[in-house]
């Protein structure tokens, strides 16, 4: 049909059909030329019959019948289709290739035959890849907004202390004007007797407004000078508050406060000094450390106590060999009813009067809880110190 494209398979099968049309009339050639070749030997083998039988019309007549079964033996195959046979032979191996080509196109497995990635896979890899992406570039944004927020927040209270104490501006006018009037009574004093032509009352009268002008101008730069005072105190008040709030933020997380320490400035404690590069135990550091150290105290302390007969076998097995120890606090003196007692401190953040507390133990118990009793010493020291630093 005019305008359709034609393909490659619809080339090569028009190819075969032009290839066996050349066949067909290779054929009829080839059976014109037959009778032409037929002739001649029908006519040989006719003398010869006619010579070897002499006597009889049968004899004679036997021969055609035989010539003519073996005409069709006797032909040969045209040449000429034998030459032509070999063409539909690669045409078809053409169209076997194209249609094999055909099927690995639109049937082959993916990949097929090296085999390739699952897209799907890496669709779904990349999407999460995205999804995470875009939760830490919003929550990045969210803190930088944040900053920027209390930022902007003290730069503004900055910029409105500031420009209350600028009041250079009016000191500069009110100076101007004084100067303008002190020009004036000295030429009014440099004018000859003669020449004056204002009465001594309006002089008086000038210099009463000079003398005005004069205190006016010195009761506005006293205000305006206490005025910047004020400022300059709420703004390393207010500095030295965000120091301070920075600085019991580190010490209660357990972070180094150096850089915070030095905001601060003046006096500072030798505890502080001694933990800002390291900082010290948080509270649940020392809180989940206990267990593991009060543990150790009461082995130590149970095997001296059944050594020295004060304990029984059994409770030594079980406190030594099982754990067993009590959590809630209870009264007694032994290692065990200390530690309880201890312990609750502990849960309460009250490390001062657990240290003051796990006085009482053993030495061989106290000996197993020193590390963490030093530990908890560093921080009360450290806490103590940084109250004396906010109270200044």
């Amino acid at each position: 049909m005019p305008g359709d494209k034609e393909t490659p398979l619809d080339a090569v099968k028009n190819d075969e059909k032009d290839v066996q049309d050349q066949e067909v009339v290779a054929e009829e050639g080839a059976s014109e030329a037959e009778p032409e070749d037929e002739s001649p030997k029908v006519s040989d083998e006719d003398i010869g019959a006619e010579e070897n039988s002499e006597s009889s019309d049968e004899d004679t007549a036997e021969p055609e019948p035989v010539l003519e079964e073996k005409q069709p033996e006797t032909v040969p195959a045209p040449t000429v289709v034998k030459r032509g046979g070999f063409v539909p032979m690669v045409l078809g191996g053409v169209i076997c290739v194209a249609l094999g080509y055909g099927a690995a196109n639109f049937l082959k497995p993916e990949g097929w035959p090296f085999p390739g990635t699952n897209t799907e896979e890496l669709v779904q890899e990349i999407t999460a890849l995205k999804a995470q992406l875009a939760e830490m570039q919003s929550a990045s944004e969210a803190q930088a907004k944040a900053q920027a927020a209390s930022q902007d927040a003290l730069r503004s209270v900055l910029e409105q202390k500031i420009s209350e104490m600028d009041k250079s501006a009016e000191i500069a006018s009110l100076s101007d004007r004084l100067k303008g009037f002190e020009d004036r009574v000295t030429q009014i004093e440099a004018r000859p007797v003669a020449e004056a032509i204002v009465s001594p009352e309006a002089t008086a009268a000038y210099e009463r407004q000079l003398a005005q002008m004069q205190d006016l101008l010195n009761s506005e730069i006293a205000r305006l000078e206490e005025a910047k005072d004020k400022a300059v105190a709420e703004e390393n008040a207010a500095r030295a508050a965000t120091a301070k709030a920075r600085l019991q933020t580190l010490v209660d997380a357990g972070e180094p406060f150096a850089e915070a320490l030095t905001d601060i400035g003046g006096d500072v404690p030798q505890a502080l000094q001694d933990a800002a590069q390291t900082g010290i135990p948080s509270v649940t550091e020392l809180q989940e450390s206990y267990a593991e150290a009060a543990r150790k105290a009461l082995v130590a302390a149970s095997r001296v106590a059944y050594e020295a007969g004060e304990e029984s076998w059994f409770q030594t097995v079980l406190r030594t060999q099982i754990g067993l120890r009590s959590t809630k606090p209870k009264e007694g003196d032994d290692a065990d009813a200390i530690l309880s007692r201890a312990e609750q401190s502990v849960r309460d953040g009250m490390f001062a009067k657990a240290i003051e507390t796990l006085g009482a133990l053993p030495e061989a118990g106290k000996a197993e809880m020193q590390p963490w009793i030093a530990e908890a010493q560093k921080r009360v020291d450290a806490m103590t110190a940084l109250d004396e630093v906010l109270g200044q």
